[in-house]
């Protein structure tokens, strides 16, 4: 979406807030609930990586500036996708919600663990998806290791944060996470429903 052309000439203004109050027909409405929240959250930060990506893959001037939106944006889906999993179902089987790990192969091992015993223990039906899901999360843990290296230049001292990429096709990016949040949300409702377990919402 293109700016309009009056935004370049505008400036700020005492008279002026950012936060105005709306009908909830007329603005954004935000959930008080903390599980649609979670819910409006996972699917706006991967719907916000999705429009950024189509944006960049056709503008690479564009896209040297939406490279570090795009990561941030599908990479915080992707945590709260599997802390929301371990909220919904951890509890069930032993297995504590995690609330502080940024590590999706640590948070993705643990939603394993309780996929596996509601399962009864059996292998997972599609052993190659699990296998992928492994991969495409521990490529995001070595790119963006603590979901800092997109959204700072540098660290907490000061000093600089090295990236292990330098020049990525966003088309691609975009379909792998389409199929990696698909697979994710599958593992959801087949819990829910396949299995019989209710949800333990937080």
């Amino acid at each position: 979406m293109e700016l309009d052309e009056s935004d370049d000439s505008m400036w700020p203004s005492r008279y002026e807030t950012p936060f105005v109050e709306t009908h909830p027909f007329q603005g954004a409405w935000a959930a008080t609930r903390t599980d649609e929240r979670l819910y409006r959250m996972i699917r706006g930060f991967r719907e916000a990586g999705d429009l950024l990506a189509a944006e960049g893959a056709g503008d690479p001037n564009r896209a040297r500036n939406l490279l570090y939106p795009v990561i941030f944006n599908y990479r915080q889906s992707l945590e709260l996708q599997l802390k929301h999993l371990l909220m919904a179902y951890g509890p069930l089987v032993g297995e504590t919600p995690d609330f502080k790990s940024h590590g999706l192969s640590e948070l993705w091992a643990k939603c394993k663990r309780v996929i596996l015993h509601l399962e009864g223990g059996r292998e997972p039906s599609d052993p190659s998806a699990f296998q992928a899901v492994d991969s495409y999360l521990a490529e995001f843990d070595a790119v963006d290791p603590g979901s800092y290296s997109f959204r700072f230049a540098h660290n907490t001292n000061g000093g600089a944060i090295k990236l292990t990429i330098s020049a990525i096709d966003l088309a691609n990016l975009r379909k792998v996470m389409a199929s990696l949040q698909n697979f994710l949300e599958c593992v959801d409702w087949h819990l829910h429903y396949g299995c019989g377990v209710p949800r333990c919402e937080h």
